[in-house]
């Protein structure tokens, strides 16, 4: 939320010396695209739907663990927002080593009783979107959340992918290093690109506004099985963290694909070579082992 606010100071037209300082201009024009793309504003307006990142989400009657249990729902369930006024003092907590608020939520259970309470920050998305990844003509539920794996130590900092069918978790997978805890202070954005080659590329980003800038941006391909993590870098630093191939297969084609660069309008673009022998195959194959085997 911390973040946010920031953003809403840059994207304000009386905007002072003071505020200028938290942005460098060769990244502002970045700053307004990503703000389009993401959804942090839900994450703290009034009356927006937000969605469970967990199964058997609780829902307590105060801020507090130990507060009465009111409801219990299921994983991507839609909740209401009830945003706190901008001089209340936002009730924070510390569980499983993740710093976060408490979500002050309303709405039905599955069997139709009213609720009212509240929501650890973990149990809730931060990010949430529906789109056909499998290319089936059926759209997925896709959310960006809090790594359900506790938290050790500082470095110890995870984001988690889940991809939603029925209710039912099909796919999850860590987003090592991804830090989008209330604590970070950072923007979360979850997108789903279709590329101009035709296979879907799911996004978790972070963004930080502060004295230092930060752009970190993880890009994950679905098989229709497991989700495989294809290019992951921080923008500003040009550190990368993950840069691997990945196979492609419609119909009676296949391809291997690999991250080229980012384009003029923020997208990743990627490059594809199809594959048309079972040399070329077999060669792929390898990779893939040799890439599981290292996971």
């Amino acid at each position: 939320m911390r973040n946010f606010l920031i953003l809403a100071a840059l994207f304000s037209s009386q905007v002072t010396p003071a505020q200028e300082r938290f942005v460098s201009y060769e990244f502002e024009d970045f700053y307004e695209w990503y703000h389009d793309h993401s959804q942090v504003e839900e994450l703290y307006q009034s009356q927006t739907q937000l969605y469970t990142f967990t199964d058997n989400t609780a829902v307590h009657a105060g801020p507090c663990q130990d507060a009465e249990l009111v409801a219990q729902l299921p994983i991507g369930y839609a909740v209401t927002n009830i945003a706190y006024n901008d001089d209340y003092y936002l009730p924070e907590d510390e569980i499983n080593g993740y710093g976060d608020i408490w979500y002050h939520v309303k709405g039905k259970t599955p069997a139709g009783k009213a609720f009212h309470g509240y929501i650890w920050g973990a149990d809730l998305a931060r990010g949430w979107r529906s789109a056909d990844v499998t290319g089936d003509g059926k759209a997925e539920f896709l959310m960006l959340g809090i790594s359900s794996l506790p938290r050790k130590t500082l470095r110890d900092i995870r984001a988690e992918l889940r991809i939603v069918q029925n209710q039912q978790l099909k796919v999850a997978e860590q987003v090592p290093g991804l830090c989008i805890f209330e604590d970070c202070a950072s923007s979360p954005m979850l997108r789903v690109e279709h590329t101009e080659q035709g296979f879907p590329i799911i996004e978790a980003s972070t963004m930080t506004v502060g004295c230092w800038a930060g752009i970190e941006r993880a890009f994950y391909y679905f098989d229709g099985k497991g989700l495989s993590r294809v290019y992951h870098a921080e923008y500003t630093t040009k550190q990368e963290f993950a840069d691997e191939s990945f196979v492609v297969s419609r119909g009676n084609v296949a391809q291997v694909c690999e991250y080229s660069h980012q384009g003029q309008d923020y997208l990743p673009v990627w490059t594809c070579k199809t594959i048309s022998s079972n040399e070329d195959r077999a060669a792929v194959a390898l990779h893939d082992d040799r890439t599981a085997h290292a996971k």
